[in-house]
């Protein structure tokens, strides 16, 4: 009976203590989500039928790798016209060329009239222009043939190929989807009250339940500016009435392994309050 007193007193100090340290630091802030990369529509910038396809779906691409082939035998032989056009044009500036430098001799000897010099100059002025003119014709042929082979313009993994040889393309056809799996994302929602301990570069670890023992280490890159009602894919059915806000993890993949649609958990540690 005599230690009552005293067993009392140490149990409000732990009480008091358990209190304090519960102030002191907030709880971690877990959520889940859904692995999501960025995804690159890569599209055909001009018409023609799809010769050869050097993809496929769940494919691994590099920068720069040849994606499709489109027919460019008519463009061919536009560019052999313009090309036969370029030609004809220089040997008229030629012959211009040298009219008008005939033409100036003369007219400072006296032997032609000013109208006869300024005419040659202008068939001249007129050859220059019409060489430029067909110079670029054969620039935008050679250029619009070059555009005929589409090539990645990222390394990823191409998830989407919605179109087949054979197929007639039409300009700013989207003929595959190429998602860049070096850096993914994860998009998580957390409550207002969680919101406050959450900021802009703060880290965070992420698992998937297919490697549980791996860590994966993210960084938030977004914070949404407004609340929105819970989505309805990733709560339950109470939880979907509550005005929550979208939170984005960036997490580094050099290695690939977490997928687009693979299901994850993210581990936030509250931020320290700011000293004032």
């Amino acid at each position: 009976m005599t230690n009552r007193p005293f067993n009392i007193f140490l149990l409000l100090f732990a009480c008091a203590m358990v209190s304090c340290h519960g102030k002191g630091r907030e709880r971690d802030i877990a959520a889940s989500g859904t692995i999501e990369a960025t995804d690159v529509n890569v599209a055909s910038k001009i018409g023609g039928q799809i010769l050869a396809l050097g993809i496929s779906e769940g494919s691994e691409v590099k920068e720069g790798d040849v994606i499709a082939l489109l027919d460019h035998s008519t463009l061919d032989l536009q560019l052999r016209q313009a090309k036969a056009g370029v030609q004809l044009a220089e040997a008229n500036l030629a012959i211009a060329e040298k009219d008008f430098k005939r033409a100036r001799e003369l007219f400072s000897k006296g032997s032609a009239t000013q109208k006869q010099r300024d005419d040659a100059e202008a068939r001249f002025a007129i050859g220059q222009a019409q060489l430029s003119q067909a110079r670029a014709a054969a620039d935008l042929l050679a250029k619009t043939i070059s555009d005929s082979t589409i090539v990645a313009p990222v390394s990823g993994i191409v998830t989407q190929k919605p179109v087949e040889v054979g197929e007639l393309v039409a300009p700013g056809t989207t003929v595959a989807t190429i998602s860049r799996l070096n850096s993914v994302y994860l998009v998580v929602y957390v409550s207002e009250k969680e919101l406050g301990n959450i900021v802009i570069g703060q880290g965070a670890e992420v698992r998937t339940d297919t490697d549980p023992d791996r860590v994966y280490p993210g960084k938030v890159v977004y914070i949404s500016p407004v609340a929105e009602f819970t989505p309805k894919n990733i709560q339950t059915k109470e939880d979907r009435v509550k005005l929550v806000f979208a939170v984005k993890i960036e997490i580094t993949n050099t290695d690939g392994s977490l997928k687009p649609g693979v299901p994850a958990d993210a581990t936030l540690r509250p931020q320290a309050p700011a000293s004032k």
